[in-house]
């Protein structure tokens, strides 16, 4: 879930209550429940977190986006990661010069 203030990460295991909230200005990492993503958060699906990577532009958080199925160990899958998204911190490109963009 997105938000202008945080990107919340929330899993897909049955019973999970908790989802990762990530303060898109401080870069905070916090857990927090369900009911306090607001209900105007942008939802798209995701399959993990790569990480965090810092350009002139700013923080960027990089999400795995597709996954495709290569294996199983003892009756586990083992996936690989196929596609990814950059989603930037910053809420638009405004402090960027034109030469920066």
């Amino acid at each position: 879930h997105i938000t202008p203030e945080k990107f919340y990460v929330e899993a897909c295991d049955d019973g999970a209550d908790d989802v990762l909230a990530i303060d898109r200005v401080s870069t905070e990492v916090t857990l927090t429940v369900k009911k306090d993503v607001p209900p105007s958060a942008v939802t798209r699906p995701i399959f993990g977190i790569l990480g965090t990577i810092r350009l002139v532009a700013g923080t960027y958080l990089i999400v795995i986006t597709k996954k495709k199925k290569v294996g199983e160990i003892f009756s586990h899958a083992i996936w690989k990661a196929t596609d990814f998204d950059i989603l930037s911190y910053k809420k638009t490109m405004l402090h960027l010069t034109d030469i920066q963009v």
